[in-house]
């Protein structure tokens, strides 16, 4: 995957490339501190994904975009910026922004929105044939009234991204499925334990090579 940060502010820029590469090391990401900078690195690198700051010095974050998808009408972006204005979030939808994160931005929360993105991105690349059920995540239309049964802090998109990971490996540790998912394990934790208190995994106590005791979570069959 290739990505590019555009924020002015080099060091915040260099703080997310940093996370990013933490979690998901065969990417490969760029910075660019202005829209100009932006546009030079687009023509001279294949982007699958623009992360945008709307406030930059020398153009709107917003104009930028614009901008972009006259020449690159299938690039993907995801708006960060400190406005919370209604209008400005409104601009982002319209231009067809994957997400609005509104800083300081968590960094677990930055992988999140990142790696949703190329799950996604990896799926609709394959193919196969998808349920009604599926389409409607991809296009934020997901169930309502599970959506508001979810506790404060689980996520609908990430919740199935996690359900996924256990039709491929049916055990794992909070650790292990935070480094394959790229966030956090204390993220990851609380997601496990919503699942577990919903009877859809079991859990058994690991020794790891240190001797500490870590919970294993296992899909439930019964």
């Amino acid at each position: 995957m290739k990505i590019l940060i555009v924020e002015d502010d080099f060091r915040i820029a260099e703080m997310y490339k940093e996370y990013l590469l933490k979690n998901a090391p065969e990417d490969e990401i760029h910075t660019a501190l202005n829209a100009a900078e932006s546009l030079k690195t687009l023509r001279s690198h294949d982007i699958n994904l623009m992360l945008v700051d709307i406030y930059l010095p020398d153009m709107h974050g917003d104009k930028l975009i614009e901008n972009v998808l006259k020449e690159y009408p299938y690039m993907n972006f995801i708006v960060i910026t400190a406005s919370q204005e209604s209008r400005k979030v409104k601009n982002a939808m319209q231009l067809g922004a994957l997400y609005y994160l509104v800083k300081p931005v968590k960094l677990d929360k930055l992988s999140e929105t990142v790696n949703d993105y190329k799950k996604k991105n990896m799926t609709l690349s394959k193919s196969i044939e998808l349920e009604q059920e599926d389409i409607d995540v991809y296009f934020g239309r997901a169930n309502t009234s599970a959506l508001n049964n979810l506790p404060k802090g689980i996520d609908p998109l990430t919740l199935k991204k996690i359900e996924e990971t256990f039709s491929n490996h049916y055990e794992w540790t909070s650790s292990q499925l935070g480094e394959y998912l790229g966030t956090s394990r204390t993220t990851v934790r609380r997601y496990l334990e919503y699942m577990r208190e919903s009877g859809k995994l079991t859990v058994s106590q690991n020794f790891g090579d240190k001797g500490r005791p870590e919970k294993k979570y296992k899909k439930n069959f019964s």
